[in-house]
């Protein structure tokens, strides 16, 4: 999945959170939409399913921050 799916994910949950008529669900709704965005900053561990993982770089990837 890409950055973009990610985001566009989270604005779905984040209708559906909107339009939710019990609380819970839409407090549901809002988690996903939160771990959605959080997703699409981290495109490290998003990738594309045709590219090959390398753990090395994810790693260096990850301290560098």
């Amino acid at each position: 999945m890409t950055s973009e799916e990610c985001h566009q994910r989270a604005s779905g949950c984040a209708a559906n959170a909107a339009l939710a008529t019990n609380e819970l669900i839409s407090q549901e709704f809002l988690k996903m939409a939160a771990q959605w965005r959080a997703m699409a900053s981290r495109q490290i561990f998003i990738g594309r399913p045709d590219e090959p993982f390398d753990a090395l770089a994810a790693t260096a990837a990850l301290t560098a921050k």
